[in-house]
């Protein structure tokens, strides 16, 4: 579960989650048309009707950006890559697609997926504008709105700067051309930040002309692309660099396991003091794993109840924790230890522990292989 978001059920299967940022545009959207758009155009309508549809518009722009992320989830179904969850943000939505495309088709249909979801919404809503606008103005005004910004959201997203959707079409045509997904991607990655260059300098004049809200505000984005171009390359790099690669490679066996009726003061004394720290303990037994302790869980237990308080009451439950398999690949288990948040994973065969793996092991392993890779 992604940390500072909110989880709204599934849709068709696939769990939808909100980040807080996005409550910003919600609250930012529905307060610049009830106060500014609607009123403009429409000064004879009542404050409370501007707000109304305001509202109403900016839970519709909701469902636009979800249906657009949905497009490219479906799809992605359809390719059978398996999509974790739908994340919406500050700057729009993300689908989690725990695989990649295997080849440029597929990358050229997940990539189109979104922004022809958000055309083909942009023509429905236009068409309900012509529909209704002689039999309601508030509806007719609220369709126009939203026949617009998902047009805007369409045309956005077909911008060629990597990893918006129109990058990834760039990245589908150049893989296509050469078959080579690595160099699609770098030169991708490079369009994006170009792209992001421009973003930012058209902010900066922007805010030099002295609108400061946009200038601000396309310099945000221009920001954010860029560092979402350069992390994607190095995403993809990670990726191949721990292809083929699984957990059982990194696991210490050597777990030391510990009763779960051990209280914190015997624990500190006998394993702690006696044995030496280590980065962590697996308490329960190896047939059956309660939680898994770390020296600074004990910072949550007055030292004056260590003797009545119980390991068990201080380790993180393995449910919050999470496991893996001994061949779950390596890039799958670096993907749930940051989601978990957590430094350690337990790896179980079987329902039996068999080892631990950990952020540290993990990462020398990466670090060995990038140093033999060309």
């Amino acid at each position: 579960m992604a940390r500072g978001s909110i989880g709204l059920g599934k849709l068709v299967g696939i769990p939808i989650r909100v980040d807080l940022s996005w409550l910003f545009i919600v609250v930012w959207v529905t307060w610049s048309l009830a106060s500014g758009y609607f009123p403009a155009r429409y000064p004879e309508w009542p404050e409370t009707l501007s707000w109304g549809m305001g509202m109403l518009s900016s839970a519709l722009f909701f469902g636009s950006v979800l249906l657009h992320e949905m497009g490219h989830s479906l799809v992605a179904r359809a390719q059978r890559l398996p999509v974790t969850d739908i994340t919406l943000f500050i700057f729009g939505g993300a689908s989690q697609i725990a695989e990649e495309p295997r080849n440029a088709r597929e990358e050229l249909l997940l990539a189109g997926a979104g922004p022809a979801t958000s055309l083909g919404l942009a023509a429905a809503f236009g068409l309900t504008h012509l529909a209704v606008r002689s039999l309601s103005e508030p509806l007719g005004a609220v369709a126009l709105f939203l026949a617009g910004i998902n047009l805007s959201l369409g045309l956005f997203n077909l911008i060629p700067g990597y990893p918006l959707d129109g990058g990834r079409v760039l990245r589908a045509i150049l893989w296509g051309a050469r078959r080579d997904v690595r160099w699609a991607t770098r030169w991708a990655s490079r369009t994006g930040r170009a792209v992001a260059g421009l973003f930012v300098l058209f902010g900066i004049y922007q805010a030099s002309t002295g609108d400061w809200v946009s200038g601000l505000w396309v310099l945000f984005i221009g920001f954010f692309l860029d560092g979402a171009s350069r992390s994607s390359y190095q995403q993809l790099t990670l990726r191949q660099l721990l292809e083929g690669h699984v957990a059982a490679e990194i696991m210490a066996e050597d777990c030391q396991v510990i009763p779960p009726q051990l209280s914190v003061d015997t624990f500190v004394e006998h394993y702690l003091v006696g044995e030496g720290v280590r980065r962590c303990y697996v308490v329960g037994t190896r047939d059956e794993l309660v939680g898994l302790l770390t020296p600074g869980d004990l910072q949550k237990v007055p030292r004056d109840r260590w003797m009545t308080t119980r390991v068990r009451e201080v380790a993180m439950p393995v449910e919050r924790l999470g496991v893996v398999a001994p061949d779950t690949p390596l890039w799958t288990a670096l993907l749930q230890l940051t989601a978990e948040g957590v430094n350690q994973m337990p790896v179980l065969d079987r329902g039996q522990l068999v080892g631990m793996i950990s952020r540290d092991r993990l990462l020398s392993l990466i670090r060995r292989l990038s140093e033999l890779d060309p």
